[in-house]
């Protein structure tokens, strides 16, 4: 007797192959951070086109087994599962920004939500939620639009929040050289009220011009940007010299995420 061959179609291929992703994509990102990007990237297309009928499909068939809800309410749900959805391409969307920009070899870089809290007062400082803070550690630096913003201060792996130093914070001390200063390196140091101070500097510096944190083993592979300068004085005691008002590069209050530079991430 012949053998009955089972025929797969192309569709139910698609289909399976898809689902394995999704598997992939929703696994811990200490295990699958590189094969989620490389997934966004290769489905890019059908994931924009199937997500919203996805989720159509599973919210119709999640609205007919919960019977008596009003109509509002529907609506509720649906927009509530559609923002969720949101916030995770516009977070793989950062992941992928960042492998893409920042070429650093053994960099790993950890998303994390900035929890609403007033930038001011004695200390500059901010407290992050991040999923993985499997590798987190006291000075890793953090990025907030594209910038340096501060420093991990504190990890708190109990309940995957971190605390972020800004650079502002009179605590913080990063070594920084300053655009138009060829050679010369200086220690930054945070002064409150939203800016850091470089003092005794040996040249006039135009208001305006870029100040980079520099390269740090273990922690930042190359110059970034950090600051500019708001303004340029003399120094009271050594007038030969100029002291100089450095402000954040970027509105560090109106943050929604942060990410933080891992360098040799461990396995």
């Amino acid at each position: 007797m012949a053998r009955k061959q089972t025929k797969v179609s192309r569709r139910m291929l698609f289909t399976w192959f898809m689902l394995t992703g999704l598997i992939f994509l929703f696994t811990p990102q200490t295990l699958t951070s590189k094969f989620q990007l490389a997934f966004v990237h290769v489905f890019r297309w059908p994931l924009s086109i199937g997500a919203d009928l996805a989720l159509t499909a599973q919210t119709r068939q999640t609205l007919t087994d919960a019977p008596g809800r009003s109509e509002t309410q529907y609506l509720n749900y649906i927009a509530s599962l559609e923002e969720t959805l949101d916030q995770q391409r516009r977070k793989f969307a950062k992941l992928y920004k960042l492998y893409n920009t920042y070429v650093w070899e053994g960099t790993d870089f950890a998303l994390a939500d900035v929890i609403p809290a007033t930038v001011g007062g004695a200390r500059n400082e901010l407290t992050i939620s991040c999923r993985k803070t499997n590798g987190l550690v006291k000075d890793h630096f953090v990025l907030g639009d594209e910038c340096i913003i501060g420093t991990i201060s504190d990890v708190f792996p109990q309940i995957s929040k971190a605390r972020v130093a800004l650079v502002t914070d009179p605590a913080s001390k990063i070594r920084v050289k300053i655009a138009g200063l060829a050679g010369l390196k200086y220690i930054m140091k945070g002064s409150g009220n939203n800016s850091a101070k470089v003092e005794m500097v040996k040249n006039e510096v135009k208001v305006g011009q870029n100040v980079f944190a520099l390269k740090k083993p273990g922690f930042l592979d190359a110059p970034m940007i950090v600051g500019k300068v708001s303004e340029c004085k003399r120094n009271q005691k050594y007038p030969a010299l100029w002291d100089l008002t450095v402000v954040p590069a970027c509105d560090v209050g109106q943050l929604e995420d942060v990410a933080v530079i891992i360098m040799n991430p461990q396995k």
